[in-house]
């Protein structure tokens, strides 16, 4: 559930490419808004590179990463 503080509504850890797990987000429950990658998770590597920098600290995205991450 959204709280005043979340900065997305949703997140999504479920799309990989080349080695690659995108973190995508959404703003709003809007389904015709895009979504944004907010980082990428090098399935090799385990290296995360945020293209959002909120994402290192905001908990719900942390909790995406850090789900990922406990399955590789």
């Amino acid at each position: 559930m959204k709280t005043m503080n979340d900065i997305w509504s949703e997140i999504h850890n479920d799309f990989e490419d080349d080695g690659i797990i995108y973190i995508d987000a959404w703003t709003t429950d809007d389904e015709n808004e895009d979504g944004s990658v907010i980082a990428k998770i090098n399935t090799i590597t385990k290296e995360i590179k945020y293209l959002d920098e909120r994402a290192k600290t905001n908990e719900f995205a942390q909790e995406a990463i850090n789900e990922v991450l406990n399955t590789l």
